[in-house]
């Protein structure tokens, strides 16, 4: 459990870091980071049109599985 917390603190830590977020939007990265995290364990793909923060997470931790989408205007 404490690794998954560690895991959960580094990658919020460096999503919010590399895109220079101000407090409120902190608490938005770590639930995608919480999201992304418990789906890597489960085995199972996130689906999100967050193209910015999801990418950078695959780029942290590229075992996860997510699909991308653009939503149309």
């Amino acid at each position: 459990m404490q690794m998954c917390w560690d895991a959960r603190r580094y990658s919020r830590g460096m999503l919010s870091r590399l895109q220079s977020y101000a407090n409120d939007r902190k608490l938005r990265a770590l639930h995608d980071c919480v999201l992304f995290l418990q789906a890597q364990k489960l085995g199972f793909s996130v689906l999100t049109a967050n193209i910015v923060d999801f990418d950078i997470l695959l780029q942290l931790l590229p075992a996860g599985r997510v699909l991308l989408y653009r939503r149309k205007h």
